[in-house]
């Protein structure tokens, strides 16, 4: 079986823990372009190409979401 992988843009909007200190430096405003091949779910965390967000709490539509610490949007590349 072959996985379809999609191309998107990831844009941390907000960090909502940390304060603009976050411990691995991924504040809000960081961009991470990438592959995935599943969307957001709550409970797990999202991953793109090796980068992934603390556990997804709140899928607020389509293209945004909120997880344990930040909120992120998804844009479509391809």
């Amino acid at each position: 079986m072959k996985i379809k992988l999609k191309r998107i843009r990831l844009t941390k909007i907000s960090d909502d823990e940390f304060q603009g200190n976050h411990p691995n430096g991924i504040n809000a405003g960081y961009i991470k372009e990438g592959f995935f091949t599943d969307r957001p779910e709550i409970g797990e965390c999202f991953y793109v190409d090796n980068f992934r967000t603390s556990r997804v709490t709140y899928i607020i539509d389509d293209e945004t979401f909120q997880t344990e610490n930040s909120t992120y949007r998804l844009e479509y590349l391809d």
